[in-house]
């Protein structure tokens, strides 16, 4: 069963870092502690983290078969090197910008 719309919003408030040194800093106590929605987004995280390192793999291979550059290897796996930079790409934009929280709009900036 897909999460509901009140757990995904949930996960979309969670400030990732914070919730990883926490847990991190004290597994024992934190990790236990967790709340459904940031395991979902631990999870989903740790999925999304995977497919990034899959394709740029991929892509790496891509590129090292094309070595050392050629005009026959350029013509010949152009194609899969600018598939593969594209995949990386997009899975990389789920990270942009990180999400976290405001501490406070009238912090110091000093």
């Amino acid at each position: 069963m897909p999460a509901s719309e009140a757990l995904l919003a949930a996960v979309a408030k969670l400030d990732m870092i914070d919730l990883c040194g926490r847990i991190v800093a004290d597994p024992e106590r934190n990790a236990v502690r967790a709340t459904t929605a940031e395991v979902l987004a631990l999870a989903m995280a740790t999925e999304g983290l995977w497919a990034i390192v899959l394709e740029a793999s991929l892509l790496v291979s891509a590129l090292e078969r094309t070595m050392p550059w050629t005009a026959e290897a350029d013509a010949e796996h152009l194609e899969h090197v600018v598939l593969q930079m594209a995949a990386v790409r997009d899975l990389l934009a789920f990270m942009r910008p990180i999400p976290i929280q405001q501490e406070n709009d009238h912090a110091s900036s000093n």
